[in-house]
């Protein structure tokens, strides 16, 4: 959290993030996120490892963008070998300034990332150097279009963990992809997961997203002109708020353009 984190560094992050003026309330809510779903310990059976798992397998990446990241986009970079630059987008700028106190703090990784860092054969450093891989905060509406910042740029890997999922509807989430693709260059890779929301969830914020199946996620792709590489429907127990979680990982063929 922002009030708790020593060592602030000022000299690594290109940002978009100053000229904000901040909701107390919503950087309140997204310093409470970070400290109740990423600071104990790590639960299996909620999809999380798939997701983990998928991005271990993608290796060292040189370029990544994250989308919709808040203030996680450090536990998704975990299992990577390596990256060059990080850059981090989303709707929130309240999200983001956790994100970037996180990233600028000396403190060392909480419970869970340790345990992830474990269970891939990571250390500490390795936690250290992927803060310092952050280039860049940028705030967008990504459901309707990517900011200008990184609209010219190329990202060799691509990350929506959440985002897609809060589609209104089928058609939304396949146009999605379609832009997905616009910025996926030859040879670029994407991974995603969404949850799917119980009924409880759906009641109390009305938003229905059970409309994601397997079989959308494959003709989502398809339609894209992408190549679908991995798709996991991974059922959540004991969870109130999902019922399930649905994991892919896309790629373009150095061949496609």
């Amino acid at each position: 959290m922002s009030q708790a984190q020593p060592g602030i560094r000022s000299d690594i992050d290109k940002n978009e993030l100053d000229g904000y003026e901040l909701d107390p309330q919503r950087l309140d809510y997204f310093q409470r996120y970070f400290t109740e779903y990423f600071q104990d310990e790590f639960i299996p059976g909620q999809g999380t490892e798939h997701i983990l798992d998928t991005i271990a397998g993608l290796g060292a990446v040189r370029r990544w963008l994250d989308l919709g990241s808040g203030p996680s986009t450090l536990f998704w970079s975990l299992p990577l070998a390596d990256v060059d630059d990080i850059h981090c987008v989303d709707a929130s700028p309240e999200a983001l300034t956790v994100l970037r106190d996180v990233v600028r703090s000396s403190a060392p990784p909480p419970r869970c990332y340790q345990q992830v860092l474990h269970r891939y054969g990571k250390d500490e450093a390795h936690f250290q150097r992927m803060r310092r891989r952050v280039r860049g905060y940028h705030v967008a509406e990504l459901l309707n279009s990517w900011p200008d910042a990184v609209a010219g740029d190329a990202f060799d890997l691509v990350t929506e963990f959440g985002l897609f999922g809060l589609s209104p509807g089928t058609d939304f989430y396949r146009q999605c992809f379609r832009r997905l693709a616009e910025h996926l260059p030859a040879g670029g890779r994407a991974v995603g997961a969404d949850w799917v929301r119980s009924a409880e969830l759906i009641a109390l914020e009305k938003h229905d997203n059970t409309y994601l199946t397997e079989d959308l996620v494959w003709e989502a792709v398809t339609d894209s002109g992408l190549k679908l590489r991995t798709l996991q429907w991974c059922p959540i127990v004991g969870d109130e708020l999902y019922d399930a979680l649905i994991v892919w990982s896309v790629s373009r063929d150095r061949t496609d353009q």
